[in-house]
């Protein structure tokens, strides 16, 4: 195993960014654009050319590659592929250079299939470093332990509260956090109203609240969510897709639950609190319930772009039909 070769990749980017810190920090004093490069993806193609040069006045140099979008495996029919898909900057000689590192460490950083080419490579020849989000307990006790550090005291009762109102993202969660404990810096304590007053709602739980509303036959708290997400100012469109996107998924926790398949399988989720959220969700409507309101969004979705109704004023009336 290289110990100068890294992948950093996840969905827990709070933990990715901790631990690409931890390599920096462990790396030593780094002067960018001597021993200390990074790289995107425009520029990933330099990354032989960087390996080979010399850090002048410094014996070793620290390489930081950094992707946005997940690095797909590469198709057996390349002429499917796009872009942004191919991995054509990794070639037989850099595979060679990555293979062979003595005085340059190179980390990838971003999010990457398994089945990637530079996956299998890392996963061969250094070290892959996993940073999946955890389940909500596990980020219950995360919670719990940071406000603990700051001396602040909190009930596990309003830390799951928090939770259930920021969900289960850690960077946003030490946000929240470091906001309240803030707050708290005379009282040494956080309660409920505490919470309700300066923490934020994502439009991801504003969603699931609005769904609830719908599902429950309550149009006037629905409406309420939608503004909510409205205030927040989030496009309306985006608002669309995002609820259409949501009523998909519960049509397929619907069809999964009915089927008796694997629900977090089949919504390609690894969060066990998403996925019971999405079932416990998807009970509160019929199967024709969920068919109906893929169809009605997808029409207006049509309807909006010909000009024959604006997309607030449809989506208003999808939920005043519920």
């Amino acid at each position: 195993m290289n110990k100068n070769l890294y992948l950093i990749t996840g969905t827990d980017v709070l933990e990715r960014e901790e631990q690409l810190e931890k390599i920096q920090t462990e790396f030593g004093e780094k002067v960018k654009g001597i021993n200390y490069i990074v790289l995107d993806k425009d520029s990933i193609k330099t990354l032989e050319a960087e390996i080979n040069t010399y850090a002048f006045g410094y014996p070793t140099k620290l390489i930081i590659a950094k992707f946005d979008k997940k690095e797909k495996a590469e198709k057996e029919e390349s002429d499917s592929d796009s872009a942004d898909e191919k991995v054509d900057w990794l070639t037989p000689e850099l595979e060679e250079t990555l293979k062979s590192l003595s005085d340059v460490t190179v980390v990838f950083y971003g999010e990457f299939m398994k089945r990637s080419k530079i996956y299998k490579l890392v996963e061969k020849c250094g070290e892959c470093i996993v940073c999946d989000q955890k389940k909500e307990y596990d980020v219950m006790t995360w919670c719990a332990k940071k406000f603990k550090e700051n001396g602040v005291e909190i009930t596990n009762t309003d830390v799951n509260y928090l939770i259930s109102l920021a969900g289960i993202d850690k960077l946003v969660l030490k946000n929240e956090i470091e906001k309240l404990c803030t707050y708290a810096i005379d009282t040494k304590k956080i309660t409920k109203e505490d919470i309700d007053n300066l923490s934020i709602r994502t439009s991801d739980v504003i969603i699931f609240d609005l769904t609830d509303s719908i599902g429950t036959k309550n149009i006037k708290g629905a409406l309420k969510s939608l503004n909510e997400l409205i205030e927040n100012k989030e496009p309306i469109q985006k608002i669309v897709i995002m609820i259409a996107k949501h009523f998909k998924s519960l049509l397929v926790a619907k069809i999964a639950m009915m089927e008796n398949r694997n629900v977090m399988d089949e919504l390609a989720t690894k969060s066990p609190y998403a996925c019971n959220k999405y079932k416990s969700q998807a009970k509160l409507f019929s199967f024709e319930e969920l068919k109906e309101k893929v169809r009605d969004l997808a029409k207006l979705d049509i309807d909006s772009k010909t000009g024959l109704i604006d997309l607030k004023v449809g989506l208003e009336r999808i939920i005043a039909k519920s």
